[in-house]
């Protein structure tokens, strides 16, 4: 969620990436014309798959990752390479993702996929759908697969009971020992906080902004011991907000959002060799990364995944948000190598899968963490303008299930969520910026609460 507001026209829109695919013989799906070739989706299903690393997806051209995902699905289905090559862009990417789904479920093994044609795999999906919902096998069938993909997890999230336990702790704000409306040692708001467990002077450190002037944010640093109270330790930078902070090694990644010109907003990516050089505010490598996919504003990052030993020698994966068309947000990803060399995508799964779950406004900010698996907390909009409909959503980092907290005076709307482990892998620290349009007395601002597992 950014931190200031825009006056925004609302035209009509018209996504391609979600239009519904057009079923065909077999029970495949035809897509728009304009997705034959898409990169996009071949890049972020390649890496939520993990059939490719990120250095090897960072290297690939858009021929490279259909033919590697063309060589996947071989190896795991039973349907003939000219079968597969004669497939677009789209429908390879959503039959990679059915076969994730049916893996990872349990509900068939490798060896029984392998022995499956992709129609099998959408079949099977179709039957669970029938099964669990109250649609129709008739009814499914004449859904592509990316829609029933779409079904399959907005019951399936509640019914594993791994996914279940980290819903009900995400919603168990009240009996979480919350602490609202976080302020640092000056009494300056914390909103959007982000925190890492560092054990330096502090046993956390915690990255937030506060609003200086109308429009005009700035980012701070603060620590804690103890998670209750913090610290102000030195200021970040001017016109810059929506912060992420992650341990490397000895230094520290920090992320954030930089509006040099206000209102056209960018990522800026630092790196500090030191603790010591953390909180003086002197990074070692500064990378302000050039707006791609919209010239009004890209921003909210979050560190994903950093890979090698230095940043001279690095791949670091980041998430971010763009103003797309100026109507809303939509998400996107990138690669930064050695701090040099930047390409990025716009992440259509997840737009796809967030819309069609009902969130027509923004959909911003996202934190992940590992817990028996790759998860991530997600805010999204139900309405454009309407700052009481921005809500958290539980997810895998491709498909998503709506979260309610339960806070003792009852607030609805939750944005900015951060998640960050403790001690041990089972304790996490949860944080949210709650606007005060939604919300109670009392609970507006910044949140904090922790789960266990």
């Amino acid at each position: 969620m950014r931190p200031f507001f825009w006056i925004v026209i609302i035209f009509p829109l018209i996504i391609t990436s979600c239009s519904k695919d057009k079923t065909v013989a077999g029970g495949g799906t035809l897509p728009p014309k304009t997705l034959v070739a898409n990169e996009n989706i071949l890049a972020k299903t390649l890496l939520y798959t993990e059939w490719s690393t990120v250095p090897a997806t960072l290297s690939m051209t858009r021929s490279d990752m259909r033919n590697s995902l063309i060589s996947d699905l071989a190896s795991k289905c039973k349907n003939t390479l000219i079968s597969l090559q004669g497939m677009s862009d789209y429908d390879l990417a959503w039959s990679a993702l059915m076969y994730k789904f049916l893996l990872d479920s349990g509900t068939k093994s490798a060896s029984e996929l392998k022995n499956m044609l992709l129609d099998d795999f959408r079949n099977t999906v179709i039957s669970l759908n029938a099964a669990h919902t109250d649609n129709s096998v008739s009814k499914l069938q004449n859904y592509g697969n990316n829609l029933n993909l779409n079904i399959i997890y907005s019951w399936w999230f509640y019914q594993n009971s791994s996914s279940r336990l980290m819903i009900d702790k995400f919603n168990g704000v009240s009996g979480s020992g919350p602490s609202f409306n976080k302020k640092d040692s000056r009494g300056s708001g914390m909103d959007v906080l982000r925190i890492v467990k560092a054990d330096e002077d502090y046993t956390y450190l915690g990255i937030y902004h506060s609003m200086v002037s109308d429009g005009h944010f700035k980012l701070y640093l603060a620590g804690s011991k103890d998670l209750l109270t913090w610290t102000f330790i030195s200021e970040m930078g001017d016109r810059a907000h929506q912060g992420d902070i992650e341990k490397w090694g000895n230094g520290y990644l920090v992320a954030n959002e930089q509006d040099v010109v206000q209102g056209s907003n960018n990522v800026q990516i630092r790196y500090y060799a030191s603790y010591s050089d953390l909180i003086a505010n002197n990074p070692s490598f500064s990378k302000s990364v050039p707006q791609t996919f919209s010239t009004l504003a890209e921003g909210t990052p979050d560190i994903r995944k950093v890979e090698g030993d230095s940043p001279e020698a690095s791949y670091i994966l980041i998430g971010y948000h763009f103003y797309d068309h100026g109507i809303r947000d939509q998400q996107a990803f990138g690669i930064l190598h050695n701090f040099t060399e930047w390409r990025t995508w716009i992440d259509e799964i997840s737009n796809y899968n967030i819309q069609e779950m009902g969130y027509l406004g923004n959909i911003g900010a996202r934190s992940g963490f590992i817990h028996a698996g790759n998860y991530v907390l997600q805010e999204a909009q139900l309405t454009s303008g309407d700052w009481s409909s921005w809500r958290l959503l539980f997810g895998n980092g491709a498909f998503y299930y709506t979260l309610h907290p339960a806070t003792p005076s009852g607030s609805i709307s939750f944005a900015n969520p951060g998640i960050a482990q403790l001690n041990g892998a089972n304790s996490f620290a949860v944080t949210s910026f709650l606007p005060s349009q939604g919300n109670q007395n009392g609970e507006p601002g910044e949140l904090l609460y922790q789960v266990n597992f």
